[in-house]
């Protein structure tokens, strides 16, 4: 096969395999977390297996085990406040909507009047004449029931429970079997370059997944302690939150940073205090995932420059949803790699 009709073969397979991805997005969930864990506990399972002497299939029950354990324990720990806090978030929306349009909408109406634009200053006059109201609401209720009663999120949820295990176990028993079957099917003449390619992926990921999993731990305790101590309502779960979100860079932390703002502006009103507390914290937790939890759990492992990061984001949050986003990082990360030892390997043939 001459070079020509390789390349167009090899594009149109990519084309191809990525088309059928983008057809089973949906349902993609389970083998994308299935595929990460798997990721980060086969340098654990190998090293039993080699150094221990111990069968892959006893070596994988082990951690596995080991792994649930702990993830139980910790959920055990955790959820029965997320879910007490959420609770009582549930309990008290109508009394922050009583005082949004109360409390807060005339002070922000009196504020735009006096910068020159007329705005309704009672919030039911506001929302009576407001002709896209209805359609707003009506537009949020589809979208709840559609998301309650999704046959695909109904089935993402239970796979996750249930098949994501067992896609785990199997993904580690039979790893190396996986590898050395994908080493066969690679085209001898450029297997090499692949092999390289593979090679500096796997030296990017791990250690940038398994130091973001540190920080996000880190920085979800950090905050979410600092924010109870501020007597915030729902401290702890924005907090939590906050932190296993930082592995999305950017969003975790404004998210929780709004969120943590409007319920304080809910709790103590226009107090200068309670606001100057939460914005500290959050300074406190930026500064400290800057210089030292990134820089020392991370370091330059990922190699992303910002601007590609940003639309890594867009792009694969795009394409695939929220499963996108939580991949974007290590998605553009592969990426790039691709694509430089494409345009390296361009250069050597053809310039």
């Amino acid at each position: 096969m001459q070079l020509k009709e390789k390349v167009i073969f090899t594009g149109l397979s990519v084309i191809f395999f990525c088309w059928l991805v983008y057809l089973a997005k949906s349902i993609l969930t389970p083998f994308v977390f299935s595929i990460i864990i798997a990721y980060l506990l086969n340098p654990v399972v190998e090293r039993f297996h080699r150094i221990h002497n111990m069968s892959r299939l006893y070596a994988t029950s082990l951690i596995l085990g080991l792994f649930f354990a702990i993830f139980v324990s910790v959920s055990l720990m955790v959820l029965p406040t997320i879910y007490s806090q959420t609770l009582d978030l549930i309990d008290v929306l109508p009394e922050y909507f009583k005082i949004a349009t109360n409390n807060i909408y005339p002070k922000i109406s009196s504020l735009l009047g006096k910068a020159g634009f007329v705005m309704e200053s009672d919030f039911s006059h506001f929302a009576q004449q407001s002709a896209a109201n209805s359609d707003v609401i009506n537009f949020s209720k589809n979208i709840i029931n559609n998301a309650i009663t999704s046959t695909v999120v109904i089935i993402n949820i239970f796979s996750l429970i249930f098949i994501t295990p067992i896609l785990i176990f199997y993904l580690l028993k039979d790893w190396n079997v996986i590898i050395a079957k994908i080493n066969d099917y690679l085209p001898r003449t450029s297997s090499s370059l692949i092999r390289r390619i593979f090679k500096e992926i796997d030296d990017k990921l791990s250690g940038y997944i398994r130091g973001q999993l540190n920080v996000c731990f880190i920085l979800g305790t950090i905050y979410s302690v600092l924010l109870s101590f501020t007597d915030l309502n729902f401290g702890f779960i924005i907090g939590f939150l906050t932190g296993m979100l930082a592995f999305i860079p950017y969003v975790g932390m404004t998210i929780g940073f709004v969120v943590a703002i409007i319920v304080g502006l809910f709790q103590w009103g226009f107090d200068v205090s309670g606001i100057l507390a939460i914005i500290f914290i959050f300074l406190t937790g930026n500064i400290i995932e800057s210089n030292f939890l990134t820089p020392k759990l991370i370091g330059s492992k990922i190699g992303i420059h910002p601007a590609w990061l940003i639309f890594g984001l867009f792009f694969f949050g795009d394409l695939f949803g929220f499963v996108g986003v939580l991949i974007a990082v290590p998605l553009t990360a592969i990426c790039g790699v691709i694509i430089k030892h494409i345009a390296l390997e361009y250069k050597r043939r053809f310039t």
